[in-house]
């Protein structure tokens, strides 16, 4: 993936004129036309004026300075930025890239960028510290798509005592799942090691090496476990905490006060090219994203299709995950007692564009 992407192309729509010369042209053949003639340009009109009104209802091309996550987290949205889905809805991105969360949160706070996607975990401490944003939408999953995988003399998480296991980070949402995994499998944190052993690529070195003996981690890798022989999966996160709250979007206060109307319609063209390439472009989609992380198609459908229960595509933000989660998080003490999602996140624009893609609450009851 490159670390930079500035794709700013300019359109410009010659349609009116091009109909406006068909109907003079038309006008003067139906002069003196014979009854064949006459039927061809009654049939051409609907046909001009239709896209006359086409081009009367195109909106200018807008440009969004934003910061996505890659990996499999980010793998739609950059498959559909790289395909041109959004080019046809007029929205064109100044991209740059930041290392995690935190980077995204000093990007905006610097005013160099108008929306981020990640983790709302470390979002809404940022946001409670002062950072000029808010919670604007979902992300196309946002259930945690995290899975522990194990070496093969593990065969269940009875046999995770006395093992090292890999939680990615020190704290956060990653370490938070292998302990709710462990907590409900009867094991106590005391009973294993826990090492911060990073994300994707790095995560799966340490398995394949034997310096963890299982680890949290995002897919395609635990498919490629299998498929290597290095392991298997002893469980997905989302089946153990499903009301974890960790995909969202974040938009600057100066996008949300001042430019309403393109965040409105990036946070609907969000949802609706996800939809496309879910519905539309599949395959497609595997074949880029087996590239995008080097691997097989064949391991990288495996590893789609496991999780597309939480393939979602959903925009109204949940406040009880949001609620849940900071319940979770303040059990371990990684955020502070006075901490709230109160203030830190609004539906306005996520409502807006449920209701415009006729989207209802997959999680309703």
């Amino acid at each position: 993936m490159k670390k930079s992407i500035l794709s700013v192309i300019s359109a410009v729509l010659i349609g009116t004129l091009l109909v406006g010369c068909s109907a003079d042209k038309t006008a003067e053949s139906t002069s003196g036309s014979t009854a064949a003639e006459s039927e061809t340009a009654a049939t051409a009109a609907p046909e001009a004026a239709a896209a006359a009104s086409q081009d009367s209802d195109a909106q200018d091309t807008i440009t969004i300075r934003s910061c996505f996550t890659t990996g499999m987290t980010g793998a739609v949205n950059n498959f559909a930025i790289e395909k041109g889905l959004y080019r046809e809805l007029g929205i064109e991105f100044d991209i740059v890239q930041a290392e995690d969360n935190q980077g995204r949160l000093s990007l905006i706070s610097r005013g160099e960028i108008d929306v981020a996607d990640g983790d709302p975990s470390s979002y809404i401490p940022g946001i409670n510290n002062g950072v000029p944003a808010k919670l604007v939408g979902n992300m196309w999953r946002y259930s945690g798509c995290y899975w522990l995988v194990a070496n093969n003399e593990i065969q269940s998480f009875e046999d995770l005592k006395g093992k090292t296991i890999g939680t990615a980070g020190a704290s956060g949402g990653m370490k938070l799942s292998v302990l709710k995994m462990l907590e409900k499998n009867g094991i106590s944190e005391d009973e294993v090691n826990l090492v911060a052993n990073g994300t994707y690529q790095k995560a799966y070195a340490t398995l394949t090496s034997g310096e963890v003996d299982a680890t949290i981690i995002h897919n395609p890798y635990a498919s490629l476990a299998e498929a290597e022989g290095i392991g298997h999966p002893l469980g997905r996160a989302w089946d153990y905490i499903p009301d974890y709250y960790t995909g969202t979007i974040i938009a600057s206060n100066d996008m949300i006060e001042n430019r309403p109307e393109d965040l409105q319609r990036f946070l609907t063209a969000y949802y609706k090219v996800h939809e496309e390439v879910k519905n539309e472009y599949f395959d497609e989609f595997i074949t880029w994203a087996s590239k995008y992380m080097n691997t097989s198609e064949e391991i990288m459908r495996d590893a789609v299709e496991s999780e597309i229960d939480v393939w979602l595509d959903y925009p109204v933000i949940p406040q009880d995950r949001l609620e849940k989660t900071f319940e979770y998080l303040k059990q371990y003490g990684w955020v502070d007692d006075g901490v709230t999602p109160e203030g830190t996140y609004t539906n306005e624009f996520a409502q807006k564009a449920a209701d415009e893609l006729g989207m209802k609450d997959p999680e309703s009851k």
